[in-house]
């Protein structure tokens, strides 16, 4: 992780030194992609310190002690306000992704259905794609039966009732 917010400060800083010449005053346009990529693939703890280190980067190494001081401070705001919302709007969205995943598929509706079709069984889950082909009607009958068999012979061992 130290390695990669290094590089997101790094390599903008090098497009900020080729670019030097040609934009003038407090850029920070460069490192907002950065700070993007650092939230998706570190997380929002270590973007939140590339937009810092960022902020630090181009006030040491572009600026002088203290000519342009208003516009690297109004300047240093917007990026990190904007950095704020960047990184914001991919924790949220991480977040709602991992519980959807954990979630897992909606059961309220009944979970599996089967459904037989030319002799050959069918399972799918609401919310689902396509089936899934289990096998043929008198297979499918039997691996159900031991199934249920042993689930019934595993109660009985551990002494639980239905």
């Amino acid at each position: 992780m130290l390695f990669g917010s290094v590089v997101a400060v790094a390599l903008p800083t090098l497009v900020r030194v080729a670019v030097n010449g040609t934009v003038t005053g407090c850029e920070f346009t460069p490192y907002l992609p950065f700070v993007f990529l650092a939230a998706i693939l570190m997380g929002g703890l270590p973007a939140g310190l590339v937009a810092l280190a960022s902020v630090a980067t181009l006030g040491g190494l572009f600026l002088s002690s203290h000519a342009g001081t208003e516009c690297f401070l109004s300047g240093s705001a917007l990026f990190l306000g904007s950095s704020a919302m960047i990184i914001g709007t991919v924790v949220l969205i991480r977040r709602r992704i991992a519980a959807i995943e954990k979630h897992g598929p909606d059961e309220s509706a009944g979970g599996i259905v089967f459904s037989l079709e030319q002799e050959q069984v069918y399972a799918s889950w609401y919310g689902q794609d396509a089936p899934l082909r289990l096998g043929s009607r008198h297979r499918v009958k039997s691996m159900m039966q031991d199934f249920l068999a042993q689930e019934d012979l595993a109660k009985r061992l551990n002494g639980r009732p239905d």
